[in-house]
């Protein structure tokens, strides 16, 4: 397969070095190499691909990006996805998992703040006074996603490391996708709404790798991860998201 050169030197940046060797790492590079690299690559010619078309939108006055990365990140499904997923881990392991739970607390915080950051657009676009104007705009609150509703509403009733599988995974179609926007977008609002973000995204599908090679050591500690993989690439989900299709 002929990797794109922004996925290909991403992935020599993120995904492939490790300090860490067993069985987590051997699992994590196996899913990797058979079941994301791909879908990545396509993500990042999408992306490339509908560039342009975005950036005639920004300057028609259409804030299509801004709207929806409010949807997914605003305070509100920020706090629902975000916080429902400590509830994964009951309090008689959260010994065991005290670095996935700081991780996961400290993700409630960025995806508030990333909110906030095309709350920001938006204003600066003239689509709101502030962003408490934003609670009275439909598009500015509406996700269809289901991994927004479906595994927020299953988190409680999850293994701990089914969450991996989404910031390793989903995190990453992120990343990719921000980056190719930036190596190819012009319009300067564009260029805002993505550029800080990038880097806590990349801080979010580290979270997931970190997991996957410390925790995922069993096959039943793997079973998850696998489980919440299939959900993830599954038809009826990539019909409600573009993100990591």
């Amino acid at each position: 397969m002929d990797l794109h050169p922004i996925t290909e030197e991403w992935l020599n940046d993120w995904v492939w070095p490790t300090p860490f060797r067993g069985p987590g790492v051997d699992f994590r590079m196996r899913l990797t190499k058979e079941r994301m690299v791909e879908r990545w690559n396509t993500r990042v010619i999408r992306v490339l691909e509908g560039v342009e078309r975005m950036d005639e939108g920004w300057d028609q006055g259409q804030f299509g990006p801004a709207f929806a990365g409010y949807c997914s990140e605003g305070p509100r499904h920020s706090l629902n996805q975000m916080c429902t997923q400590l509830l994964s881990v009951p309090i008689s392991a959260h010994e065991d998992y005290l670095d996935l739970l700081r991780m996961r607390a400290r993700q409630v915080w960025d995806e508030v703040k990333h909110g906030g950051l095309h709350g920001d657009v938006l204003i600066r676009g003239g689509q709101a006074e502030k962003e408490t104007d934003l609670m009275e705009e439909s598009k500015a609150n509406f996700q269809g996603s289901r991994s927004y509703f479906g595994m927020v509403a299953m988190f409680p009733h999850m293994h701990p490391l089914a969450r991996a599988a989404s910031n390793y995974y989903v995190e990453a179609g992120a990343c990719l996708g921000i980056r190719a926007i930036l190596e190819s977008s012009k319009h300067s609002l564009s260029i805002h709404e993505n550029l800080s973000q990038y880097y806590e995204e990349v801080m979010h599908f580290m979270e997931g790798k970190y997991q996957m090679d410390m925790y995922c050591l069993t096959e039943a500690e793997q079973k998850p991860v696998v489980e919440a993989l299939d959900f993830l690439q599954s038809p009826d989900f990539l019909r409600s998201t573009s993100i990591g299709g």
